[in-house]
């Protein structure tokens, strides 16, 4: 007996090949009558895979978005390849979005959940003036992001992360300590790393020296700025910064400006990712649990979907590198 192909499906369905592949991937636009006809004869034919016509029953996708800043930070890149790995172990297909920060550009992949072409979206960039996410009642998670009472948030400790940050620099003899943070709302569960950072200064009765660097600016204007901050005449022995990439240039600054790392400046970064791991192993820095974040993202992203309750908030531990 001869295995049953697309072609019979179309046939039976008295539709074309292309549309029934279309049905299928759900691609282009299907009429429900259309859709119909073609689950029908899939059924009729019991053809194979039976979970495609399961799955189109069930109105899912088998597909998740992810929503990022940019593929191109370790940080973040990691985690896509985390969050891929167990999607793929489940069945599930991943669709990777760039936002490069831009609103718009965000908006749109929303409408991806709101037009049925994911069964979900796992957040890891929000723009704050977006309001969208306040309307989809679709499955959203969210790492590293507050966006609302609805919506999951699976973080680190940042508190914790920035703790050990500060008080690493501090046991290392540094009295005048920056802190290089990004430009993030105050609401932001990264925000608790200046906030443990503060705490921590005051506490040694030491002065706090807060420096704001927007995620979005390149490497070129990142340097620069560090460049001009150790210009000034305000010096430095230890610099906390916000991400291991910012704490690279830190690094880079200070050595073509003839100083020595560990012995005129500590330098602790955030994040952990294995690729600066590897390649500067130099860096002390606070590590970040990628992996087990993902995977819970995955998680609970899936059990939404299946309606199952979840939790709020999810907080993995940090721990400090060196």
């Amino acid at each position: 007996m001869s295995k049953t192909t697309i072609k019979d499906v179309a046939k039976v369905a008295g539709v074309s090949v292309t549309s029934v592949s279309r049905v299928l991937n759900n691609r282009g636009y299907i009429s429900d009558q259309l859709k119909g006809k073609v689950i029908q004869a899939i059924e009729d034919l019991n053809y194979t895979p039976n979970e495609i016509a399961r799955s189109l029953y069930k109105n899912e996708t088998k597909a998740i978005a992810l929503i990022i800043p940019t593929n191109l930070n370790p940080f973040f890149s990691e985690l896509t390849f985390y969050i891929e790995k167990e999607l793929a172990n489940l069945g599930y297909h991943l669709y990777v979005c760039n936002s490069l920060n831009d609103s718009n550009k965000e908006k749109i992949y929303l409408e991806l959940l709101s037009e049925k072409k994911v069964d979900g979206i796992i957040v890891g960039s929000h723009n704050m003036d977006i309001k969208e996410y306040d309307k989809i009642s679709g499955n959203i998670v969210s790492i590293e992001r507050k966006i609302n009472d609805r919506i999951p948030m699976i973080i680190s400790d940042n508190y914790l992360g920035g703790k050990l940050a500060t008080e690493e620099l501090i046991n290392n003899d540094c009295k005048s300590i920056l802190c290089i943070t990004g430009d993030q709302d105050e609401s932001s569960p990264a925000n608790n790393r200046l906030v443990a950072y503060s705490q921590v200064m005051k506490k040694n009765r030491l002065k706090e020296y807060i420096y704001r660097m927007p995620f979005t600016d390149t490497r070129e204007e990142k340097t620069k700025k560090i460049r001009s901050i150790f210009e000034e005449d305000i010096t430095f022995d230890g610099v906390f910064a916000g991400d291991d990439l910012t704490a690279r240039y830190v690094i880079q600054v200070a050595e073509s400006l003839g100083l020595k790392i560990h012995k005129d400046l500590s330098v602790v970064g955030y994040d952990g990712t294995s690729l600066i791991r590897n390649l500067f192993p130099e860096i002390v820095t606070v590590v970040q649990p990628l992996e087990r974040i993902a995977i819970k993202s995955v998680e609970i992203l899936l059990d939404m979907i299946k309606g199952k309750e979840v939790k709020s908030e999810y907080i993995f531990k940090v721990e400090l590198s060196n």
